[in-house]
């Protein structure tokens, strides 16, 4: 960074407009002392010439601090704005990464359906067949609605199944389709240009081979919206009437997203650097930013791909706006290079020197009787006074400004946050209207005899691909479990659910894709702990309206909430600042998860934070003395994701909060 702001302090000088204003007024002052100190030489050649030397001396000192203080206005103010474009590249790869994550275990699980492997398998498929599978897998793409489109495809290439166009048919030779079938216990990811897909553009896909018991039958292919999902994520962290200017990169800095607005026209490619730097595109100076997602429970993200901004350098002052600090200046002081205070000091020592230097000629001028020099001496203090109110004024706007940046970058990764725990309970959601839907699950519970044994196993198959879970069960008409995952929680088969799970409400719909989520609390099917858990109506197969039982999908909360918390807390280097936390709580300020074992689930949260910022504004930041600490602490509230809490009826505000010492 340091290296950066050496070598284009000239370039962003020119765009820092503030920085500019601050300049040109210590110049213009400057340039009136000059001026009024010749009008003295000229005219009092009588006063002692060390009086107008030592104001001379005094201004180049002005000069000198002048230079320091400009170039600080101006690499503190580009600062700012780099390290915000840098937590929002962060921010935008690892959200993307973790939703990929996502897609790579929903092909691997929907390879193993049982109505997609008696499909592909059926070599004398009827229309019902179709009518079916299409019903099935629209019922997918419906929960799911991060993806566009599924495919079937035999060994041999034919596409046997499009699910946006029935009438599909003919061979594909698409690469990553071999290697789904070479590779079966691989899910394959793939991006690029496909046969599969009618439009130009690159597309993003999700295969695995689907097999049976003697062998691989086909392939599945799932189509993710891949423009929509980057739109979507990019737009959430843009600043009130700022264009977007973020891109996705693969490893060699070919771009593979560009926002729909962006009006400049799309680069095909940008080189790759971990340090900022200025780059010329279409005739405008921009400051390119890239960064590298970080992996995600071992998972990287396909292909080394970057997220990267393009922003304008007359946009930077654009950039968000800075506030008045003042009042917390003292608090975060260590935020503040000491080199800012050193200026200020030093621009109030050359006054108060000034002061006695013009004091001591007020005196030799008496003594002479130099009354035509009085006005000189008056007007060259008015100068140094106005010099050194540029240099406060400059300075408090200064720190104003780095205070503001923190506040925006504590404030974003709040946004982070929360944005990733509203996704993950997304998913959380598909999961179990999806899984209620499944064949073997809905047949089990209608027959005359419940076969337990059935519902055990694929229970089981379906924990062994979603690690996110503790448990997941299934239960009769009547509210009692009849099977689990695993072998934890056997002796409660035969019980009624718990209470408080929401297992009930399966009951009460009769909207298939509906769920009912618990409230956040312990449960005994998560060993006494609080967590969520979803659930969904398993219906007979024959009838639609006919609920036949229910499935709930106990959420490793624990684990998993404090992992996303611990992955977002603000680093420098890579490395995070000692005493750090974060922590989720519910709006009433009840924690939900901490990254500090000095808040446990359960406990109070509840600092003082402008609440109607919150909830006008989705976030807010401030600086408050916390356990006798100074604290910059961001919150930002749930906002959903897609249709999750925005318009299925489900409302659960969570608040994300994180806390860094100053």
């Amino acid at each position: 960074m340091d290296l950066f702001l050496v070598k284009n302090q000239s370039t962003i000088k020119r765009f820092a407009k503030g920085v500019d204003k601050y300049d040109q007024t210590l110049k213009s002052l400057s340039t009136w002392w000059e001026k009024i100190a010749l009008i003295g030489k000229i005219n009092s050649l009588e006063v002692a010439s060390t009086i107008l030397e030592d104001m001379e001396h005094t201004l180049g000192q002005f000069h000198r601090l002048q230079k320091r203080l400009i170039d600080s206005l101006t690499n503190e103010q580009a600062r700012k704005v780099i390290m915000q474009d840098q937590s929002r590249c962060q921010m935008a790869i690892d959200v993307l990464i973790r939703n990929l994550f996502e897609r790579t275990a929903d092909i691997g699980f929907l390879a193993t359906d049982h109505d997609v492997i008696e499909f592909l398998k059926n070599s004398d498929q009827k229309e019902e067949d179709s009518v079916f599978l299409r019903q099935r897998l629209q019922a997918y793409i419906d929960i799911y609605s991060v993806y566009q489109d599924a495919f079937l495809i035999a060994l041999d290439g034919e596409v046997v199944f499009q699910l946006s166009q029935s009438s599909r048919r003919g061979k594909v030779q698409d690469r990553f389709i071999q290697q789904a079938i070479t590779y079966p216990d691989r899910y394959v990811e793939y991006f690029g240009h496909t046969d599969l897909m009618a439009n130009s553009l690159p597309n993003l896909l999700y295969a695995h081979a689907v097999r049976d018991e003697e062998g691989v039958v086909g392939v599945i292919v799932l189509c993710f919206r891949f423009q929509n999902e980057l739109e979507e994520i990019t737009n959430h962290l843009l600043f009130e009437q700022e264009e977007n200017h973020f891109l996705l990169l693969n490893g060699a800095g070919g771009v593979l997203f560009a926002p729909q607005s962006y009006q400049q026209g799309i680069p095909t490619h940008l080189s790759i650097s971990a340090a900022p730097k200025v780059v010329s595109f279409y005739h405008k100076d921009r400051v390119q930013v890239t960064t590298k997602g970080q992996p995600y429970q071992g998972y990287t993200g396909p292909e080394n791909w970057h997220m990267a901004s393009l922003l304008a350098l007359e946009n930077m002052d654009r950039v968000s706006e800075t506030q008045d600090h003042q009042t917390l200046v003292a608090d975060l002081a260590g935020l503040i290079s000491a080199d800012l205070f050193d200026i200020r000091r030093q621009s109030i020592s050359i006054n108060d020197d000034l002061e006695l230097i013009v004091l001591n000629g007020i005196i030799t001028a008496a003594r002479k009787d130099a009354v035509e020099f009085m006005p000189v001496l008056e007007a060259i203090k008015k100068i140094g006074r106005d010099i050194d109110n540029v240099f406060a004024n400059s300075i408090e706007s200064l720190f104003s400004t780095i205070i503001s940046g923190q506040l925006n970058a504590i404030s974003l990764q709040a946004s982070l946050a929360v944005d990733i725990i509203d996704r993950n309970l997304y998913e959380r959601a598909n999961d179990c209207r999806w899984w209620g839907l499944n064949t073997s699950l809905q047949t089990a519970l209608s027959t005359s005899e419940v076969d337990k044994s059935r519902i055990r196993q694929t229970l089981g198959k379906i924990h062994s691909l979603y690690t996110v879970y503790h448990s997941l069960y299934v239960y009769d008409q009547n509210g009692r479990y009849l099977a689990f995952s695993d072998d934890s929680y056997q002796h409660y088969i035969g019980q009624n659910i718990e209470e408080n799970s929401a297992g009930m409400g399966v009951f009460h719909s009769q909207d298939i894709y509906a769920y009912c989520v618990s409230p956040f609390m312990p449960f005994a099917c998560y060993g006494g702990a609080h967590t969520y858990i979803y659930n969904a109506a398993i219906r007979s197969p024959e009838k639609n309206n006919e609920v036949v039982g229910g499935i709930g999908i106990v959420f490793d909360s624990t684990v998993e909430f404090r992992a996303i918390l611990n992955d977002i807390l603000p680093r420098e280097n890579g490395v995070v600042k000692a005493g750090t936390k974060a922590l989720f709580t519910s709006d009433k300020g009840f924690v939900i998860a901490s990254s500090s074992d000095h808040h446990v689930v359960g406990s109070v949260f509840f600092p003082a934070i402008s609440m109607t910022e919150l909830y006008q504004d989705g976030s807010t930041a401030t600086a408050i003395r916390f356990d006798g600490n100074v604290y910059l602490i961001g919150a930002a509230r749930s906002n959903g994701y897609r249709e999750y809490k925005r318009q299925d009826g489900y409302e659960n505000t969570i608040i994300a909060w994180v806390l860094v010492p100053c």
